[in-house]
């Protein structure tokens, strides 16, 4: 058999792949479409024109190219080994040359951007491949890519890590024709500049949905309104605290004053009223108690804990906490906020674990001021019924 390779081969070609992309290309693929293929095609004459390849040498692209993703029928990655069996199988029936085919394997097998071109041949394969990161419409285009991705996947991708998939393909995209260098070059560029600024607002956004700033404000009034609140809190403690300790320094004062005058006077403790001693020490001792631990309360404690980086990363202790940071050497202390200021949820667990830090040092601010209320609220009601008490008995026994 007489062996052939004609221009009318090619439409046959066209033909033969529509078919494969219409009944047998999977609907997920919604970006390597039959549409996405002629565009290719069309790339591929501009610049086979532009560099006015000869015929037979345009009839390999051309074929190679309409079988480049024809593999994606079988398999999604490393398709082109597939593609490559697709193409043989179909050029050896229409008869063309063994020479021919193994360029065409050789085109396809080398169409990725992870192989570097050998030939002309495939430099425009590779350019008409990633000339879509030239075109104006490219944003609207690479979606469908990503709706391909996601229905291969199964799972949704997080616009950050889409954003940085879209800024590597623009980043490392490159071109080895003069013609497409000159066309789509600038473009690209453009979009690059673009997608910088995308993938920065979805570094900020990925950030915002960590730490809850999605909801606007909410998270910085929640934080702030928090310590406002811890602010008052201890405020209202100390005021508690601090008046306690005067009412109790009040009485014991008044009662060693009274004690003390009738010692000066009468050179002798005067026992000629000794029934009421009883209810005198029941005050003086509650009155104690209760300025004791409402002293401890309003006495100022500094907790000393030592803070390594590991701390801070694992959320277990906050640099923020006065507590931890009084000991750390201020280049240590400066070196631990900066760490801070660029890792935006790590900040922000910082002051979560601070604000608890601190309402532990609240809580036993407060049970210090409970039990001083207690014992004097105590105090106060023995005293007056042992007082009562000693008096009904008096009364009694003197009729």
């Amino acid at each position: 058999m007489t062996e052939k390779k004609t221009q009318t081969d090619l439409g046959d070609i066209a033909d033969y792949l529509k078919k494969i992309h219409r009944n047998q290309m999977p609907n997920a693929y919604k970006f390597h479409n039959f549409t996405y293929l002629t565009s290719v095609i069309k790339q591929v004459n501009k610049m086979a024109e532009a560099l006015g390849l000869a015929a037979p040498e345009k009839d390999i692209l051309l074929a190679a190219n309409w079988f480049r993703y024809s593999g994606m029928v079988t398999q999604y990655e490393e398709y082109e080994t597939e593609s490559v069996k697709l193409a043989a199988d179909y050029l050896k029936k229409q008869d063309w040359k063994t020479s021919d085919i193994d360029r065409v394997k050789k085109i396809i097998l080398n169409s990725t951007a992870a192989n570097k071109p050998t030939d002309t041949l495939e430099e425009i394969t590779q350019d008409a491949g990633s000339a879509y990161l030239g075109k104006s419409k490219f944003f609207n285009n690479i979606s469908y890519l990503k709706i391909e991705l996601e229905n291969i996947q199964g799972k949704k991708i997080k616009d950050k890590e889409w954003n940085s998939i879209i800024y590597k393909k623009l980043s490392e995209g490159q071109f080895y024709t003069a013609y497409a260098n000159e066309k789509y070059q600038d473009q690209v560029a453009a979009h690059l500049t673009t997608q910088q600024k995308n993938l920065k607002n979805s570094k900020r956004d990925d950030i915002r949905i960590k730490t809850g700033k999605e909801f606007g404000r909410g998270i910085d009034t929640l934080y702030r309104s928090t310590y406002r609140t811890h602010i008052n809190l201890s405020s209202i403690a100390d005021g508690k605290a601090n008046m306690m300790i005067s009412i109790n320094t009040i009485i014991l004062s008044a009662i060693i004053t009274l004690i003390g005058t009738s010692i000066t006077l009468t050179g002798k403790v005067s026992f000629d009223h000794f029934r009421f001693f009883l209810p005198i020490l029941i005050l003086l001792i509650a009155v104690l108690g209760s300025a004791v631990f409402a002293i401890l309360s309003a006495n100022p404690k500094v907790t000393s804990s030592d803070v390594e980086k590991k701390d801070i990363v694992q959320r277990t202790k906050s640099v923020l906490f006065f507590g931890n940071f009084i000991h750390m050497k201020q280049d240590e202390f400066v070196e631990n906020l900066g760490f801070l200021k660029n890792d935006e949820k790590l900040l922000y667990d910082n002051m979560a674990v601070d604000i608890y830090e601190l309402g532990q040092v609240l809580s036993k601010k407060y049970k210090m001021i409970k039990i001083s209320y207690n014992i004097f609220m105590i105090g106060l009601i023995l005293c007056v019924a042992s007082f009562l008490i000693i008096l009904c008995y008096s009364q009694y026994t003197a009729n």
